[in-house]
């Protein structure tokens, strides 16, 4: 045989060898891929159960506290406990927050035509500088279009924006009839409701003292029960993350206890949103009910 053809076989040979090794590291890059893939998908799966097993554990102290406690509910009651930051799990992390979702006045209150109701929105917009007309359009709105489950609506009937941005911190939008729950609203919500600071003041300082505020409180400082107003609530928001590998999953979720007929309590959830659907009013981690702080 010929060098020349010697030379040319060696080259064919080594080309397929080149090849060869080419589809083999081809192979094994997507077999990692491909393993890659599958263990993101148990991470995911693995995270999602966790951030389930969250919401159900809240679901369990809440109705537990319907049951034990049915009158008052504060950051000082077991259900409040239930927060995590950043807890160990087997390979990852667990966060929850828990928060009382009555801590504000419920727009959709105005759809029932209740004076109190209807006066104290009036109250609460003209403390933010938003005049009546523009109040009575937002009313209207609520009634006609309602119910709500956000306050971006209320954009579109004529109030501004900087007015909403304000008005979420003292109002909300809630399924079903609901109270401000006094334990939990912050001292801007109190002074609308009573109207004077100095009581306001007083009252806070007790309910961080004490963690609840009660009627003695009240009769001390010589103020009524505000209309819409309460001690306890029944519903609260819930949101939990899990962290597995490089997995994160999160969701949160809106909870509602009701009496039915018979007089059964029932806890349930009524609305979930995950990733980028999650609303605003959700607690932030790392935080307590911090609506309930002075």
């Amino acid at each position: 045989m010929r060098d020349d053809d010697s030379g040319m076989i060696l080259v064919n040979v080594l080309m397929f060898v080149a090849i060869a090794a080419g589809l083999v590291l081809l192979m094994i890059e997507r077999e990692e891929l491909a393993l890659d893939r599958s263990l993101r998908v148990r991470e995911a799966a693995r995270a999602a159960a966790v951030v389930k097993g969250g919401e159900l554990s809240a679901l369990a102290a809440l109705r537990r506290d319907a049951l034990v406690a049915p009158e008052v509910d504060s950051v000082a009651e077991p259900w409040a406990a239930l927060a995590e930051n950043g807890a160990k799990i087997d390979g990852g992390t667990f966060d929850l927050a828990i928060s009382d979702a009555e801590s504000r006045f419920n727009v959709n209150a105005l759809r029932s035509g209740n004076a109190a109701a209807t006066i104290l929105f009036e109250q609460i917009a003209a403390s933010i500088g938003v005049d009546r007309d523009t109040t009575a359009k937002a009313v209207e709105a609520v009634r006609l279009n309602g119910p709500f489950t956000d306050l971006r609506p209320l954009r579109f009937a004529g109030l501004p924006p900087e007015a909403v941005t304000r008005l979420e911190a003292l109002v909300t939008a809630l399924p079903g009839d609901t109270t401000i729950n006094l334990n939990a609203a912050t001292p801007e919500v109190l002074t609308i409701l009573f109207r004077d600071p100095a009581v306001v003041d007083r009252l806070v300082k007790e309910r961080t003292r004490r963690g609840y505020l009660t009627l003695e409180d009240l009769s001390r400082e010589n103020v009524a029960m505000p209309p819409g107003a309460s001690f306890r609530s029944n519903t609260f928001w819930v949101r939990t993350r899990a962290t597995i590998g490089d997995t994160a999953q999160q969701g949160v979720t809106l909870i509602q206890r009701t009496l039915d007929e018979q007089g059964v309590r029932h806890v349930r959830p009524v609305e979930r949103w995950s990733g980028a659907g999650i609303p605003p009013d959700a607690p932030a981690f790392g935080q307590a009910d911090n609506r309930a702080a002075g």
